[in-house]
């Protein structure tokens, strides 16, 4: 598919699917190519799929158009506008656009700072997401990891009890395997959020424990 797009209607009639797919091609190549020109090219590319899906009610190109926005894919950073995607693919059901709307009320990217808002984010989305993920396909399994690992910091940060210690080390542990799945199946990105979900599991079975003030 190109530029001039022949299966317009088709991709209307699939609420934007086949759009959201050539944008996904473009931003997966744009992620691993080197140079910047090509990358920015690509980036752009995306864009302009995500925003052509997104306009037929896509959730999961709203959803990636805040990814766009947050991480300055295609020139500098603009929560704003990243909170605004994420609303949009929020209110549309995206697990993940809930998650992330959550980490910008957490920290106060493009909207005032709301713990509890997040928190309250995080819990319904995990509901959510363990009747519609499927934890052996990668993608998926990322959504799955990423909730379990944020809620697995906030039971360790804010809820200071042994029961809370545990669950956050079973959180931390479902969201390691999580990320290892979707690690191996080629979602590389994930490998720092890997990480983090290992150590968080190692620190609790060791007996430590985080400190609330490092949020």
């Amino acid at each position: 598919m190109d530029a001039s797009f022949d299966y317009a209607a088709e991709d209307e009639e699939l609420g934007g699917a086949l759009s959201l797919h050539v944008g996904t091609v473009a931003y997966g190549d744009a992620m691993h190519v080197q140079d910047p020109q090509e990358k920015d090219r690509l980036f752009r590319k995306a864009c302009r799929w995500y925003e052509r899906s997104a306009s037929l009610g896509n959730a999961q190109a709203a959803t990636n158009l805040g990814y766009v926005y947050l991480y300055g894919r295609i020139g500098s950073v603009d929560a704003d506008r990243a909170f605004a995607w994420f609303s949009r693919g929020a209110e549309l059901g995206n697990e993940e656009s809930c998650y992330k709307l959550g980490d910008l009320y957490r920290a106060g990217r493009g909207c005032e700072k709301d713990m509890d808002k997040a928190v309250d984010l995080y819990h319904r989305v995990c509901a959510i997401a363990q009747q519609t993920c499927d934890p052996d396909v990668p993608d998926q399994a990322a959504v799955l990891a990423s909730i379990f690992l944020r809620l697995a910091e906030w039971h360790e940060r804010f809820r200071p009890s042994d029961e809370s210690m545990q669950l956050a080390e079973e959180l931390y542990a479902r969201s390691a395997n999580l990320f290892e799945t979707a690690v191996d199946g080629g979602l590389d990105w994930y490998g720092k959020a890997l990480e983090n979900a290992r150590r968080g599991r190692e620190r609790l079975r060791a007996g430590d424990r985080d400190d609330p003030r490092a949020e």
